[in-house]
């Protein structure tokens, strides 16, 4: 069989939620693969790719996913990826942009806008509310993404700077 899947799981910041998820995957017989956990506010949230070789294990594994949904203040989903939709995009980082400023609506919607528009793809993308030196809350973005080589560096750092400008916020884009 081999088919992978994703399990999301978000609730409140209690310890051992990675541990019942993971022994959920674990008793499954499922494999765990690629997963980004991390604290949201005062919220766990979690995304884990899995893998079951065999069809028992994927009814095993959605039976615990279902014991685990019905914890109190726990959201687990478990959907199947289909990879028949492959779209060929890059999957690889080979550029970083940060964006550093005042914060602001709109700043991740721009950016992202701007990125989708020249068929960029997002890889990762993490964004962070802070405190500045004079008490006024600080946006910060880090983004992972794979230009494709048809996109031209020069172009795509003109359109940066220009959207840096209209917000005004540092926007840098770095090879990796």
């Amino acid at each position: 069989m081999n088919q992978e899947f994703i399990i999301s799981a978000v609730g409140k910041n209690v310890s051992g939620i990675v541990a019942r998820v993971s022994k959920a995957i674990y008793e499954s017989g499922c494999n765990f693969e690629d997963s980004r956990m991390t604290l949201l506010g005062n919220h766990f949230a979690l995304m884990i790719l899995v893998t079951a070789k065999e069809e028992r294990s994927y009814q095993e594994l959605a039976a615990g996913c279902k014991r685990l949904g019905q914890e109190p203040d726990l959201n687990v989903t478990l959907f199947e990826v289909d990879d028949s939709g492959k779209t060929g995009q890059l999957t690889e980082a080979n550029y970083e942009i940060r964006v550093k400023g005042e914060d602001r609506m709109g700043i991740v919607y721009r950016t992202s806008q701007l990125l989708a528009s020249r068929n960029i793809n997002i890889l990762e993308l993490e964004t962070r509310l802070e405190t500045g030196k004079k008490g006024q809350p600080v946006f910060t973005m880090r983004t992972s993404v794979a230009v494709p080589r048809e996109v031209d560096g020069e172009s795509l750092r003109k359109d940066l700077k220009f959207l840096a400008e209209d917000l005004p916020e540092t926007i840098s884009l770095t090879r990796i």
